[in-house]
């Protein structure tokens, strides 16, 4: 039967959503469509926003966009289990760097503060948080704030990263790909990043699983720059696996359910 170009366009999101990734020439099989046909349909989502051509298909955009403290409220259970397991890979008296993003704000809120941490960021609404913590000395990097990653990011925050040699540098991400690694949604925010990875002893990546087989269009590193991923298992097993075998440790987290199970997120698994 054949299909209209809205009812396509429909079963196409639904893959994209189910898959993350969909191939023209797949897609044209699937729907007994010619491949032109499909490209057609593809360019009509893209100029809609709601995926992101790429060379012989098309993937979903990042679903980082707007600010973080916007971004709290998308994921929170799973983005609060991040956090939580994230807390196994520091030790007292560390100098960490916390990257302006609704994860890292969240890991902010559970820094025991009796570890004699200095947390040095870029994010007000980080620096905010840890103030509430007097154990913690906390350093903030001037500059211009960037309203959607809610950081500083311009040439003055990029000067103050210099004196600095990061025990670990918890780097936020909009995306990863397989073939790019991981990306941002923003130049400049690219950019930071990019050279924040001079300043780390260890780079910690806190990624919630809508964002791999995610399009951002600028890539700041790969995924042999990863010492420690704190992800949900199985979220991506590609991702995992390059991780990985680039000697990158894996920690993974459960999502909490509800209100039952604080105590239960306590069992995470460091998998070397």
């Amino acid at each position: 039967m054949k299909l209209f170009p809205d009812e396509r366009q429909t079963i196409i999101l639904n893959i994209l959503k189910e898959d993350g990734k969909v191939m023209a020439a797949d897609l044209a099989l699937r729907l007994g469509a010619t491949e032109a046909t499909i490209r057609r349909d593809l360019r009509e989502l893209a100029r809609q926003g709601r995926c992101k051509r790429t060379y012989g298909g098309a993937l979903l955009p990042s679903p980082a966009s707007g600010t973080p403290l916007m971004r709290l409220a998308i994921s929170a259970d799973e983005k609060q289990a991040l956090a939580q397991a994230a807390l196994q890979i520091l030790c007292p008296g560390q100098l960490l760097f916390l990257d302006a993003g609704s994860t890292h704000l969240l890991l902010a809120d559970l820094l025991p503060r009796d570890s004699e941490l200095t947390v040095v960021t870029n994010s007000v609404d980080i620096a905010a948080r840890l103030l509430a913590k007097p154990g913690i000395r906390t350093i903030m990097l001037g500059g211009e704030l960037n309203e959607q990653t809610g950081g500083a990011l311009d040439i003055r925050a990029l000067e103050q990263l210099r004196p600095f040699r990061f025990d670990v540098a918890f780097i936020g991400v909009c995306a990863f790909e397989t073939e790019s690694g991981f990306g941002a949604l923003h130049y400049q925010d690219a950019q930071f990043k990019q050279q924040l990875l001079a300043h780390a002893g260890s780079v910690a990546v806190l990624c919630s699983s809508d964002k791999p087989g995610r399009f951002a269009p600028y890539r700041f590193m790969g995924a042999g720059d990863v010492d420690y991923l704190v992800t949900l298992r199985g979220a991506h097993p590609e991702m995992e696996l390059e991780v990985r075998q680039h000697g990158g440790a894996l920690l993974y987290a459960t999502p909490f359910e509800g209100e039952k199970s604080r105590e239960n997120s306590a069992h995470r698994t460091l998998d070397e």
